[in-house]
């Protein structure tokens, strides 16, 4: 009996054995096949956990640090420590050094919208003084404020800025800059009285915000039937409905030939945005562009250009050049109010080789004869202001329709988005299939909130050293 159940024991051990075997090679096999795959997954989660931590890391160091110099502004040639903060204001970011970020989009990626305008295409004395700046072209981007279209030596430089960062070849970084809340504001049509309706929504949802408190200030200007102006000012304070809107009247009749400047200003739980409507045109009285000084640091120049000097890119006839001239009347705006008529300066006929400044639009040159007619610059310390040009024709001929008056909002170190049609600022690259991380902040330019988000890109050996 005793041999009989020893053989019956080694007979099931036989069978238990051929049994498991197979289910044994069978797990083997599947280890083999997932290991790679869980290696590369494991691996993957190590470099973008290590990832988010130096892109918040990198994001700290932008927006609390201004950079050397420290008021670099929109001039980068001398730049060797890269931040966007203003000096001594962590969180707050230098609005010229974003509107440099926004001269740098223009310039590095495409922009198939907007209109080009060759710097051999414009006058002579123009062209030459465009080509100081290495200006080939420029992007009227921005109802007639002009940007330059191609990098050039006081832009920014991507590679320069990755080295400054300590970011190695294996490294891209994309910087994206975007308001918290979009403002826009919409005529009302069929009003007795001139009617808009300013909506409030998330800039990157699109949902409604609903009880935000909207400050309105408003210029408006219409004419008599013998061409006298009319001049309108006034604010007004409203809250937001359950759909994001507020509804405001101004006491004009609405009419083709009136013009209208409007600021809207929404703030809710401490965070707020700006939104401008004004009349735009396709036939201009007048064009700006803004470039830092050659010779000055801290200063920027505004130049104001009779369309003259783009007549080879802009199909137009226009009186101003050869009639009575053009008025610049300026008004200011900055964080604290409202100052008017602070600029005022006449471009004189004959293409406007002679101006009558009444303050210092100092010409682009001296001489008359060479084609520089029309050009001078107003040179502006960095401070952040909204500067609105009204456009005036001396001469009330309407011929070839255009406009009696223009009016020209010059985002002077305020609202950087503008330039780009309000839409989101990007500064470098971004890049497919690779371990990404990514960090955000909000941060405030002038009395505006922001979203800044850092997303820092890994290109390299994902099983080797981060370098």
């Amino acid at each position: 009996m005793i041999n009989s159940k020893t053989t019956t024991k080694g007979q099931s051990s036989a069978i238990e054995l051929v049994l498991i075997i197979p289910v044994i090679i069978t797990a083997i096999i599947v280890f083999i096949l997932l290991v790679p795959n869980y290696s590369y997954t494991a691996g993957s989660e190590v470099n973008t956990f290590t990832l988010n931590a130096m892109a918040q890391s990198l994001l700290e160091y932008i927006i609390t640090n201004p950079g050397n110099p420290p008021n670099w502004g929109l001039n980068a040639s001398q730049l060797s420590s890269f931040g966007l903060a203003v000096p001594n204001q962590p969180y707050h970011l230098d609005p010229f050094k974003v509107l440099e970020l926004a001269y740098w989009e223009l310039a590095n990626y495409k922009q198939s919208s907007l209109a080009v305008c060759y710097a051999n295409q414009t006058a002579t004395g123009f062209q030459q003084f465009l080509s100081q700046y290495g200006i080939t072209a420029l992007y009227n981007s921005f109802n007639w404020v002009l940007t330059p279209t191609a990098p050039t030596y006081w832009l920014l430089n991507y590679t320069a800025v990755k080295q400054m960062l300590g970011l190695g070849r294996n490294y891209n970084l994309m910087l994206v800059i975007y308001p918290v809340f979009r403002v826009k504001i919409v005529p009302i049509n069929g009003t007795q009285l001139a009617t808009f309706l300013v909506n409030v929504t998330k800039f990157d949802t699109g949902q409604p915000v609903p009880n935000a408190t909207v400050y309105v200030s408003y210029i408006a200007i219409s004419f008599s039937s013998n061409n006298k102006e009319n001049i309108v000012v006034g604010n007004v304070t409203g809250i937001t409905s359950s759909s994001g809107s507020f509804v405001f009247t101004i006491n004009i009749a609405p009419s083709s030939t009136s013009f209208y400047y409007i600021d809207a200003y929404a703030s809710l739980g401490g965070l707020g945005d700006h939104g401008l409507y004004f009349n735009s045109t396709n036939n201009p009285l007048l064009s700006v562009v803004i470039l830092p000084s050659p010779n000055a640091p801290n200063i920027n120049w505004v130049i104001f250009a009779h369309p003259h000097v783009l007549k080879g890119c802009i199909s137009t006839c226009n009186p101003g050049q050869t009639a009575l001239g053009l008025r610049v009347v300026g008004v200011f705006k900055s964080i604290y109010g409202y100052t008017f008529s602070a600029l005022n300066f006449t471009l004189n006929p004959g293409q406007g080789s002679v101006s009558y400044p009444s303050t210092s639009c100092q010409y682009l040159t001296t001489s008359q004869k060479s084609n520089n007619y029309a050009d001078c610059y107003w040179a502006l310390p960095q401070t952040p202001m909204l500067l609105i040009a009204f456009v005036t024709r001396n001469s009330q001929s309407t011929s070839c329709n255009t406009p009696l008056t223009q009016i020209i909002v010059i985002p002077y170190g305020m609202l950087p988005e503008y330039y780009l049609s309000n839409r989101k600022i990007i500064f470098g690259y971004s890049e497919k299939y690779t371990p990404v991380g990514t960090a955000k902040s909000i941060v405030y330019i002038g009395d505006s909130a922001y979203y800044v988000t850092l997303y820092l890109y890994y290109g390299g050996n994902v099983f080797g050293p981060m370098r």
